[in-house]
């Protein structure tokens, strides 16, 4: 797609022969999204990304970062040695449903998830202490349960299987060990 753009780009200046005024650069803002309440239902199918992507965008990394640090200060005060429901888990390279992962569909994944389900929020997995990999961009509901019965109880509400909605401790204090639980 970018290879497209600057093709044109390059033929369009080619038959112009007045100078260009180059478009200015836009810095990235991370979305300000509105996110619906959800009800339960038997009919909620787990996510898959329309669009399949076999290359990442330069920037999605660095998006998904800035979104990363600006929940993280929401997780610390919220759900921090909480249990919660973990919708996703990826890293470019991952293979899930067939497809490999990169960080442009996983920033899809997230942001669609993020307007499916109230307080989603999402995490670096290096910054917590209890994901065995440092390395996962996760996402997770913001809603905190004091033990794995909450976050279990609400996947099954949302006809969500063991392979899209888990329960997961978050903390920096706790070990791997003993941090996740499934239906």
């Amino acid at each position: 797609l970018v290879g497209v753009v600057v093709l044109t780009v390059g033929m369009l200046a080619t038959r112009n022969s007045e100078p260009q005024t180059p478009s200015p650069t836009l810095a990235y803002t991370p979305p300000s999204v509105s996110i619906p309440q959800s009800e339960p239902s038997s009919t909620t199918q787990p996510f898959y990304p329309q669009t399949v992507t076999t290359s990442a965008a330069p920037d999605a990394e660095q998006q998904l970062r800035e979104i990363a640090d600006e929940d993280r200060p929401f997780v610390a005060a919220n759900l921090a040695d909480h249990w919660v429901p973990q919708l996703s888990s990826k890293r470019p390279g991952v293979v899930d449903q067939g497809v490999v992962w990169d960080n442009t569909m996983t920033l899809q994944e997230h942001l669609d998830l993020r307007q499916r389900y109230p307080d989603v929020r999402l995490l670096w997995s290096g910054d917590w202490s209890t994901f065995s990999a440092p390395d996962f961009w996760v996402t997770v509901l913001g809603m905190a349960f004091p033990d794995p019965a909450g976050p279990l109880a609400w996947c099954r509400a949302q006809a969500l299987d063991r392979d899209h909605c888990i329960a997961k401790l978050i903390s920096t204090a706790h070990a791997v060990e003993g941090s996740t639980a499934y239906n």
